[in-house]
């Protein structure tokens, strides 16, 4: 072996085990970033399956079953438009193309929907859409800019004029939760949001009336969800230093319903989302990531159960040509 050939050889192996060796940041600060025209393209595909079960008659055993699945592939374009001077992001979304296939019993549905520039032809095609979300760098959405674009005014409980685009956009930027903590984080460390889902104060955010008769129930299915995120490591993925984060938010849902003949009924509903994300902390972007939803729902009778739901859905992201 030549004296130069072994000369190279040893260099790539230092560096090659230095890169190796190279430690992980003590902590970092994870947050949203971009430069204005920047934009990510992402592949997503999406799995979901269905299992119902209701009951038709007295006998348990005449029962209606149905179990539809669905399978999509969506590829869609992420945009910055502007930054503000305290970190905010002003990014729109763009669908280039979706596909969708539908089974449940006999029923096979497959059809595409095509943005602009996207391939063709496809069933539908959608023009350019005018909204755009306005994101915290901690990753809370604030607002959504265009909804107002959506409808005129419509009239009010009291006659006023109620802005249903304006309204939408509040009540998302109250119910919209950050992302990323406050300052910076270790792995092992986690942080938490928690929101409670008020049906009857979202309606009345909304501007509808309420009946009186469905006060009490709405009010049942008030509900606190919490998340918990932790950064549970670093991962090179496609390249790409991320960090490695999970999502967790389990929910659950216990609901009296009336009966036939003042029997005691109740809409019983448990569910979890799991998130896990591989974000580039250097960009600011995210590269990955991988969601879990689960739910189970029956409708409980006294020892009968006339109506049961399982629902599983899978969706993985990522960006397009990631290590190619």
């Amino acid at each position: 072996m030549g004296r130069g050939l072994t000369t190279v050889l040893i260099a790539v192996l230092v560096v090659t085990t230095a890169a190796a060796a190279w430690p992980a940041p003590n902590s970092i600060v994870l947050q949203l970033k971009g430069e204005p025209g920047s934009e990510a393209k992402y592949q997503t595909s999406l799995a979901m399956e269905m299992d119902m079960r209701v009951q038709t008659g007295e006998d348990p055993n005449q029962t209606l079953t149905i179990n539809p699945r669905l399978e999509a592939e969506a590829v869609t374009i992420e945009r910055v438009a502007s930054v503000a001077d305290n970190g905010d992001l002003s990014m729109s979304s763009q669908v280039e193309s979706f596909d969708i296939n539908l089974v449940c019993a006999n029923l096979h549905l497959s059809f595409g929907i095509s943005g602009p520039g996207g391939p063709g032809p496809q069933l539908i095609r959608l023009p350019a859409l005018p909204f755009r979300a306005v994101m915290s760098k901690r990753g809370k959405l604030l607002a959504i800019e265009g909804l107002e674009k959506l409808a005129a005014p419509m009239p009010g409980p009291a006659g006023e004029k109620l802005e249903i685009g304006k309204l939408i956009s509040d009540l998302i930027s109250k119910m919209g939760q950050p992302l990323y903590p406050e300052g910076p984080v270790a792995v092992g460390q986690s942080w938490e949001w928690e929101m409670t889902i008020d049906p009857a104060a979202i309606m009345t955010a909304l501007g509808l009336p309420i009946p009186e008769e469905a006060k009490q129930q709405l009010a049942a299915l008030k509900f606190p969800i919490r998340s918990t995120s932790t950064l549970v490591g670093f991962e090179t993925v496609g390249g790409i230093e991320c960090a490695k984060i999970e999502a967790l938010s389990p929910w659950q849902l216990n609901m009296p319903m009336p009966g036939p003949q003042g029997s005691s009924t109740t809409l019983s509903e448990s569910g979890s989302t799991k998130v896990t994300t591989w974000f580039d902390y250097a960009a600011g972007r995210k590269v990955k990531e991988a969601t879990e939803v689960s739910m189970d729902m029956a409708v409980v009778a006294g020892s009968a159960t006339p109506a049961k739901m399982t629902m599983r859905l899978t969706g993985n992201t990522q960006l397009a040509n990631l290590g190619r």
